[in-house]
């Protein structure tokens, strides 16, 4: 996830003050003595939904702090106050079976593990966008020296035994280009008026330099 590369300028900073804004206001009025905390984790132990939305609202602050503390490591702060909510109503909601006796340490493990999950799985996503594009990169540059080589177009299975790649993945990869591609040439076309195109040449250039 992070910030969206369509995202207006301030965009990121406005989301950020408004969770700020937001837990300062669940928190505002909803921190209960001892007494009443534990009846609170006793009462949502037992499934009451209202001693845990008490609960979820006065330990956002919580979930904030592990926010700024992951901030900048491949997902906004927003982003992981979300993720960080759901560890924090998760963890309320798992307390009293859960066997321990610190309700905070137990809740804010809760919150950091879930956000921690988060950003692995972001960065996992990072990676494999990561070798694809090296992939194809690779497809491309093995096309290109085995058309070379050959004369001709290569086979999937040419092409996979040039890359030592299974033919399933060269199949899947090449289907990946060839979609690449064929975005490319609808963005180019886009921007051309229908006078601008010159389709003798167009069909020259398909056909190859011999016309073939």
């Amino acid at each position: 996830m992070g910030s969206s590369p369509n995202q207006e300028p301030g965009q990121e900073g406005s989301e950020e003050q408004r969770v700020e804004d937001l837990t300062a206001a669940a928190g505002r009025g909803n921190q209960p003595d001892a007494a009443e905390h534990q009846r609170l984790i006793e009462a949502a132990g037992r499934g009451d939904q209202d001693a845990r939305d008490s609960l979820t609202n006065a330990h956002l602050d919580w979930v904030l702090s592990a926010a700024r503390e992951r901030a900048d490591r491949g997902l906004s702060q927003s982003d992981l106050f979300q993720e960080g909510t759901i560890g924090l109503m998760e963890a309320i909601e798992n307390f009293p079976r859960s066997g321990g006796s610190d309700f905070e340490s137990f809740v804010r493990e809760q919150v950091g593990r879930h956000m921690d999950q988060a950003l692995g799985d972001e960065q996992k996503a990072v990676d494999d966008s990561r070798l694809l594009v090296q992939a194809a990169h690779d497809y491309v540059e093995a096309e290109i020296s085995a058309r070379r080589e050959l004369g001709r177009a290569p086979s999937n299975l040419e092409l996979a035994a040039k890359l030592e790649w299974t033919s399933q993945r060269t199949e899947e990869i090449g289907q990946m280009v060839a979609e690449a591609r064929r975005r490319h040439d609808e963005e180019i076309l886009q921007y051309l008026e229908a006078e601008d195109i010159d389709l003798n040449t167009l069909i020259d250039d398909q056909n190859g330099p011999d016309g073939k």
